[in-house]
């Protein structure tokens, strides 16, 4: 097993959302980068080091979730345009066509809970470097 935590891009323009899930990711196990835009967040992705993992809001001033996944996907560096990507949104049946063209790897509802986080990260990043109790795979979540 790597010694090196897991890393986990989150890209949303609220410094809320983007701190509380930080926040959240961090305690798993998961190194995590935050980007408050999708034109910096490809930047920082083409620089390095890359996530293996981007979650991004779908609705943010300039480019959205839905460009920046195309403009991930369309990157020709084939290990840049193959990072999974999670679009979120509180809106899944008003973005679905809009996403129709680049699908995401998944789409994840507003809100969504801690378990449902984990579950996701896990499926795409395997667990975090973490003894914390919400990196466990027993089912439980925190109270």
């Amino acid at each position: 097993m790597s010694d090196t935590s897991p890393r986990i891009m989150v890209v949303d323009d609220l410094v809320d959302h983007r701190e509380l899930l930080s926040q959240v990711l961090v305690d798993l196990g998961y190194a995590v980068d935050t980007v408050g835009d999708a034109h910096t967040a490809l930047g920082a992705i083409r620089r390095g080091p890359r996530p293996q993992l981007v979650l991004v809001d779908f609705w943010m001033p300039g480019m959205g979730g839905s460009e920046f996944l195309a403009a991930l996907r369309a990157e020709s560096d084939p290990a840049v345009a193959r990072i999974p990507v999670v679009v979120m949104t509180a809106d899944p049946d008003g973005v679905v066509e809009l996403l129709a063209r680049t699908p995401p790897d998944l789409l994840l509802e507003k809100p969504f809970g801690l378990g449902e986080l984990r579950r996701v990260v896990v499926r795409f990043c395997g667990k975090g470097l973490t003894n914390h109790r919400w990196g466990s795979t027993s089912g439980h979540d925190p109270a």
